[in-house]
């Protein structure tokens, strides 16, 4: 049996795209998910997509609570195992909870981490505390291209260990995407859609990685807002009360997860905080002006290509807004070097563990 464990909606998406191989070659799986009232995108991604999924425990605010919810979701884990057999192999996207479990119980680890720290040229003291705390007990670890391997040797991981792919992980569920009317997200929240409709991403400031949350991405909302006559939709990253104290009924505030051919295919910009939706929209060719606090090697690639405009300056950013709003282009080739597919890397594995 493979185990997968999800701990962000972008590797609810990625995930998602591994499931039919496993079905096709006759391999069992379990997936395990968190999930609580601050924290349940990926939960949500994985029902709206009709996966079949485990939710144990769920999301810490602090280091003292993200530690204790380690601890409870470990025990979770064994809880499970004991009632459906242990698996053989874990897949996760560099899930201490499920790394460390699986070691400790003698599970095979295949760690797919992209975020190795938080910078994009590698400094000691960058080095994410997830990094520290899963690396050294991954059994095999791949990364894709625009991470140089060269980082996670730095960080101690046995080269041998190391495996690159030729696509940023996007293009796995992204490349299916296309324009069909019946998905039009603003039907169903009333937009007028001969606007422009900017679609806003908070950024993951709750996250280890992220030192603190910047207002940059509200007072830029507050300036379009003020100047230009658009659709201003807000996908919220955890809990929403404070959009709408901010905004009061000026935005359309997201309240249920979206498929990504629900809204990507009618946007005209997005803003965002993040780094997984900044890549989805980059790859679909839509301008992107991020307002993320630090750059990853991610952000660096898209910048030094011009997918994206970065800006911790919320005066400089609707400069950004006003220059590139409505103006699509093909990014598609910056995605993927080569065959963009979950194939060659589940062979790997399976040749591996299985």
């Amino acid at each position: 049996m493979i185990w997968i464990d999800i701990l962000e909606p972008k590797y609810s998406m990625f995930f998602i795209e591994l499931i039919p191989i496993l079905e096709s070659k006759g391999y069992k799986y379990v997936i395990t998910t968190r999930h609580n009232e601050s924290y349940k995108e990926s939960s949500e991604l994985l029902t709206l997509h009709g996966i079949k999924h485990h939710n144990i425990g769920g999301y810490g605010d602090t280091l003292e609570e993200k530690f204790t919810t380690r601890m409870q979701r470990q025990q979770g884990f064994l809880d499970l195992f004991k009632e459906i057999g242990y698996p053989k192999v874990l897949l996760c996207g560099a899930s201490v909870d499920a790394i460390q479990c699986a070691s400790a119980i003698g599970i095979k680890s295949v760690n797919f981490a992209d975020t190795p720290l938080r910078n994009h040229q590698f400094n000691y003291d960058d080095i994410t505390v997830v990094s520290k705390l899963t690396f050294p007990l991954s059994d095999l670890l791949f990364h894709p291209f625009v991470v140089p391997a060269d980082i996670y040797n730095k960080i101690g991981v046995d080269n041998k260990k190391i495996i690159s792919y030729d696509f940023i992980d996007v293009c796995l569920w992204m490349k299916k995407i296309t324009k069909e009317s019946k998905n039009d997200f603003r039907k169903k929240y009333n937009l007028d859609s001969s606007k422009y409709t900017i679609l806003c991403r908070e950024e993951e400031f709750k996250a280890n990685y992220v030192n603190e949350k910047l207002p940059v991405i509200y007072e830029l909302i507050d300036k379009i807002l003020n100047i230009m006559d658009v659709n201003i939709v807000i996908m919220p990253r955890y809990e929403s009360t404070h959009l709408y104290e901010l905004f009061s009924d000026r935005v359309t505030v997201l309240e249920k997860k979206l498929k990504p051919e629900e809204f990507y295919p009618f946007i005209d910009m997005l803003i965002g905080g993040g780094g997984t939706m900044n890549l989805e929209a980059g790859y679909m060719g839509i301008p992107v002006i991020s307002t993320r606090s630090f750059l990853l090697f991610h952000d660096k690639y898209l910048i030094d290509n011009k997918i994206i405009k970065w800006s911790n300056s919320s005066t400089e950013a609707l400069e950004f807004v006003q220059e590139l709003l409505g103006k699509k282009q093909d990014n598609k080739h910056f995605f993927c070097k080569s065959d963009c597919s979950f194939e060659k890397i589940f062979n790997i594995i399976e040749d591996k563990f299985l």
